[in-house]
């Protein structure tokens, strides 16, 4: 999700890519970017102090799923939107309703300071999986802000570093609303809400 919606935003100005995930797979997808496409800066410290960033327009955090209490506090005290991706296996429902628990004991969080949407990620319509996370995202009463398909698409994408905004309309045609939709959510117009 990081890595897409920083090729989105390269598209309206600059974006530093902060690679807060010890696994780094941001960083090695900015390695994989064609000089032709929109540049994007790259931070590669996942210990890094959320704050002294260099100078760009938009700063996309691309953090662990399990990051500690102390450090996720320290994060959120520096970001205005919080995108949290849930995708539809019973680990990743599971390991989503503890990451909230653990956001709601934060005040910066609780008192509105935040805006925080829910993507829905890796889905196929098709299946019971996909219609039980959207009956669970409706019982637990969240932002759904977009549906993203299980699609092969991005997985050829990241093999060349590129993001959704990148591929050509033939391809990502299916795709695109979803991103425009969390782009609107991001940027605060308001319509990127939905299902």
């Amino acid at each position: 999700m990081a890595t897409n919606l920083a090729s989105l935003l390269a598209l309206r100005g600059t974006v530093l890519l902060a690679d807060l995930d010890p696994q780094q797979s941001s960083s090695h997808w900015v390695k994989r970017r064609s000089p032709l496409l929109p540049r994007l800066n790259v931070v590669e410290d996942a210990e890094r102090d959320f704050r002294d960033y260099p100078a760009s327009d938009y700063v996309v955090m691309d953090a662990p799923a399990g990051l500690k209490k102390k450090r996720l506090e320290d994060m959120l005290g520096e970001v205005e939107v919080l995108l949290v991706p849930i995708g539809p296996s019973l680990f990743d429902l599971d390991a989503s309703q503890l990451f909230l628990q653990k956001l709601e004991e934060i005040k910066r969080y609780r008192k509105g300071r935040v805006r925080m949407g829910v993507i829905a990620n890796r889905v196929n319509a098709r299946t019971r999986g996909a219609q039980h996370l959207q009956s669970v995202l409706s019982e637990w009463n969240l932002p759904v802000v977009a549906t993203l398909r299980d699609s092969q698409i991005y997985v050829r994408a990241a093999q060349c570093g590129a993001g959704i905004a990148d591929m050509r309309a033939t391809e990502n045609r299916n795709e695109l609303p979803q991103w425009v939709r969390i782009l609107n959510f991001v940027m605060g117009d308001g319509s990127g809400r939905g299902t």
